[in-house]
């Protein structure tokens, strides 16, 4: 297979100063993402701006005769690829910190990797080591943590680990004391708040702790006031790099809290001239809430942050409920955990939900939800049948995401209520989050049905991609390898849920741009588009899944500006 190199590179940097300058890219293997006309040999861009698609000559037309020609000599191009659930300004912060990016590590190893940061003082958020992008089986054994971290080594060193699905973490006792999480602390809570917290026999706290739990740890770590910013230039470079002009960031700020949340950051990059992608956002609510006052809050900040052409307040994220995996086990399912009698928490009362989202559907906004149990996936799409029903058959592609378990018979719905499965499908293969820390506390006929993408394309849904970044890794090419083989360390995960890989690339494309209500500008190389645009470095629809996973961006244009190019030169290889 013929991998092609970056001598392209010193000729196809395009003048931004010049608003109407024209170029054609001819001789290429393009992926259109229309699925009209699924495959070009040619493109022309004026200024910001896809103006023709299709052979050379026809292409020619739409434009000047002195418009630049740039043989791409059978290059790969595409266009440039959306993310429909990305934390991309946690996700940039992340990549200023200790990071173990999901890598399994023995207690040993662990502790070596900690001891190597205190000594380089590297990673630090103030004085607390905060290590992110830990695999989350390692809080199966939590007594190891404590006999590796709360030594006299430790004593006057807060560290930090905090979970790859963000949802969970440990602390030290160093830690634990520095934010009051203490014994009579936890007692002094109701019931339903002391489940937040790892207990020992004693009662004593084991620094395990998970979603509020969470909240109260992480308010006792040192913030850095330029880390939004620092973070959010990171953000965009790292994102562009990997082909990404375009994402949701789905907890832009808060429905019920003051502060703007990520939005600043956002306005900096625009303020800067540094946004580089096309920005749309949601604000986490509330739906046990009356609805109007946040949408009130939403249309304020509409007001305040929607003047540019690349961020926009969309709507609202909601979260149905929490993880499914063991010892966290707040993803709501069907049937009960088999290690107790909870069947996880649904964090919304379903008649209050259902107003909240009849009403914010009312005003044209969009909603897109946090489920992750096959219980919570049920009560949302209740919710959205009651909505669909009360307001009429709203064009609003309203979803769900992340969706690791649903009824067979929930399957069907998504299609015939025009909701989006936004789905990480770099979590489906076999490894120990799917199977480990998941197989053994759930019923059988549950996890068998794990991250079913197939059965939801089959059935007419336009599966969606996404990453979670920085919860996995934001890489569209892994994700989409992944959901090709569904193979991992610990076998394949229900290899008849596979997808094929020219459903991967619409699900981020087209089907991701429909997400983010930007289809029509964004998503595909059509005439009248926005010139977002990728060179890869291998043709992505012949390659094996294993050089997909490892496939390459040479350059990525945002609005005909290339933005990003690979600094080394790829090996050219042939077969």
């Amino acid at each position: 297979m013929k991998f092609f190199p970056l001598v392209l590179l010193s000729f196809l940097f395009i003048n931004s100063s010049i608003a109407q300058t024209e170029t054609i890219f001819y001789n290429a293997r393009i992926f259109t993402a229309d699925p009209n006309k699924p495959f070009a040999d040619a493109v022309a861009i004026k200024g910001e701006d896809i103006v023709a698609v299709g052979k050379l000559e026809q292409v020619k037309t739409a434009v000047s005769a002195k418009a630049i020609l740039k043989d791409m000599n059978g290059a790969f191009l595409m266009p440039g690829m959306v993310d429909a659930h990305s934390h991309a300004i946690s996700g940039g912060k992340v990549l200023l910190r200790a990071n173990l990016f999901e890598e399994e590590k023995s207690p040993v190893a662990l502790l070596e990797f900690i001891r190597k940061h205190v000594r380089e003082k590297k990673g630090f958020s103030g004085d607390v080591l905060a290590v992110y992008g830990v695999n989350i089986s390692t809080w199966t054994d939590i007594p190891a943590l404590q006999k590796i971290l709360n030594t006299k080594e430790f004593s006057s060193q807060s560290v930090f680990l905090q979970g790859s699905d963000f949802h969970t973490a440990w602390a030290n006792r160093t830690m634990l004391n520095r934010a009051g999480i203490t014994k009579s602390y936890i007692e002094s809570l109701a019931p339903s708040f002391q489940k937040y917290y790892g207990l020992d026999k004693e009662g004593e706290p084991t620094g395990f702790v998970i979603d509020s739990g969470l909240s109260k740890l992480e308010s006792a770590i040192p913030s850095d006031p330029n880390d939004d910013l620092t973070g959010a230039l990171e953000a965009v470079k790292y994102c562009n790099s990997l082909g990404i002009t375009a994402w949701l960031e789905p907890s832009a700020s808060n429905a019920n809290n003051a502060g703007d949340g990520d939005l600043p950051a956002y306005q900096f990059l625009i303020n800067e001239k540094k946004l580089t992608a096309h920005v749309a956002a949601t604000l986490v609510a509330d739906p046990n809430k009356d609805a109007q006052p946040q949408i009130s809050r939403l249309k304020s900040l509409q007001a305040k942050y929607n003047k540019s052409n690349d961020l926009h307040i969309i709507g609202f994220k909601i979260f149905a409920d929490g993880v499914l995996e063991y010892p966290a086990q707040t993803a709501a399912i069907s049937i009960p955990y088999t290690n107790g009698s909870t069947n996880g928490k649904l964090l919304f009362d379903p008649e209050r939900f259902k107003d909240f989202i009849t009403i914010t559907d009312k005003q044209n906004l969009l909603v897109h939800v946090h489920a992750i149990g096959d219980l919570a996936v049920t009560e949302t799409l209740n919710g959205f049948e009651a909505m669909r029903a009360a307001n009429g058959n709203s064009t609003i592609p309203h979803s769900i995401t992340h969706l690791q378990l649903i009824l067979a018979k929930d399957i069907p719905r998504f299609q015939a209520l025009n909701i989006l499965p936004v789905m990480q499908l770099v979590w489906a293969f076999g490894d120990v989050t799917t199977v480990d820390i998941v197989k053994p506390y759930i019923d059988a006929s549950l996890y068998k049905r794990q991250y079913p993408a197939r059965s939801l394309q089959r059935a007419g849904a336009f599966v969606t991609g996404a990453s979670d970044w920085p919860v996995s890794t934001a890489n569209p090419f892994m994700a989409m390898a992944r959901a090709e083989t569904r193979a991992g360390n610990r076998g394949v995960l229900d290899s008849t849920e596979r997808m094929s890989r020219n459903s991967m690339l619409y699900a981020y494309t087209r089907n991701a741009a429909t997400a983010i209500l930007m289809d029509r500008r964004i998503g595909s190389i059509e005439a009248g588009k926005s010139a977002d645009i990728i060179l890869v470095d291998r043709d992505l629809t012949k390659v094996s899944a294993a050089e997909l996973e490892n496939a390459k961006v040479l350059w990525t244009m945002f609005r005909g500006k290339i933005v990003y190019a690979a600094k080394t030169p790829a090996k050219k290889t042939s077969r």
